[in-house]
This record gives structure tokens, sequence and C-alpha cells, in this order.
């Protein structure tokens, strides 16, 4: 392939494993079936990453930035609170729908890494990010919009981790019953909105 610079290969391979992934499954995404679907040779992997957890761990981190990128570009524009909200909500719920296998491949490496001997903590780590992101929205939010949360940000967090974790997995295995899936996040809209209250 053309000369490209590390990082980019390092991003080609990432992505290469997501297709991989979600076609085969995480236990069969192995090194060379990842190079191959890259089109690279093998030693790039090594010159890429330092092991395999390593990329095990860049594609979770990928599969929460096609997520999460989008919601935090709706809560920066302007607009209620509650707008925003409901934008990010949108943008989040836009990719489950036109990407689930790629979300069923997050629950398989949730499953993947439990049972893996020396990976087990990559499924804390992968809860660990989720919860980071969803602190990150309540400090945009806050700030943006001038208010504080009633509840401590540790714990509306993880609610929230848990909420959209769940209705997600929910969705994906119920068969997609979209409009229920949605209304059981406006819930959570609706919750996270009673927990706000201006800045005095």
């Amino acid at each position: 392939m053309p000369r490209v610079s590390a990082d980019t290969r390092r991003d080609l391979l990432v992505e290469a494993a997501i297709r991989v992934m979600v076609r085969d499954g995480v236990a069969k995404a192995t090194v060379r079936s990842i190079v191959a679907e890259a089109e690279m040779p093998l030693g790039v992997f090594h010159y890429c990453f330092r092991s395999k957890e390593e990329l095990l761990n860049q594609v979770i981190e990928t599969i929460a930035g096609h997520t999460v990128e989008p919601a935090l570009d709706e809560l920066r524009r302007p607009g209620t609170l509650q707008e925003r909200l409901d934008g990010a909500v949108n943008a989040y719920w836009r990719h489950v729908v036109a990407n689930p296998d790629e979300h069923r491949v997050t629950y398989e490496l949730t499953s993947y890494a439990v049972r893996q001997a020396g990976l087990e903590h990559m499924a804390r780590t992968q809860y660990e990010k989720y919860i980071e992101s969803f602190t990150a929205v309540l400090d945009l939010l806050a700030s943006g919009a001038g208010v504080t949360w009633r509840v401590p940000v540790p714990v509306l967090s993880r609610y929230l981790t848990a909420m959209v974790d769940g209705v997600t997995l929910l969705w994906l295995n119920e068969g997609g019953d979209d409009r229920l899936a949605r209304q059981a996040l406006d819930c959570a809209v609706t919750y996270l909105l009673d927990q706000a209250e201006p800045v005095s």
C-alpha cells in the first residue's frame, strides 16, 4: 500500500478489526484475519500495536467515538437544554439503528474479555470509558445551560450508562422495536431534565 503514517495504519487496522468482528465474531478476529482485511503485511500489526489487547482497547474507543462524538456535537449546538439533549439522543440512536452489528460487537467484546485470562480488566475499562463519556456529557450540559445537577455526577453518569446501555442491548435482542426503545430513552431524558437546577 502507499506510504502512510503509523497513526493512519493504526486507524485502518482498527476499522478492519471492527469489520472482521462484525462479520465473524470477536473470537475469530485473529491478528492474521485483521491484517488480511486491512490488506497489510503481518509485520505492520506489530509495528502499530504492542499486543492484540491494545488493538481491542482501541476498537472499544473507536466504536464509542462513533456514537459519542455526534452526540457531543449536538450538545454544543445552541438551544434549550431539552433541545440539545433530544438532539444528542437522536444522534446516538441514528447510529445504533444504522449500525446494529457494530453495537453487538461491544457486548461481545465484554463477554470475550471476562472469559479470557489476562483480559478481564478490559471489560471494566470498557465501562469506565462509557462512564467517562457520560460525565463529559453532563459537564458539557451543565456549563452550557448554567445548571447544576441535584444528583452527584458520578451517580448520574452511572445511571445514564446503565439506561442507554440497557435500552440498546434490549433493542438489539428483542427484534428492534424503535418506538418503544426511543420512548424508554425519552424517559431517561425527562429524568435528567428533572435533575437540573439553575446555578444560584
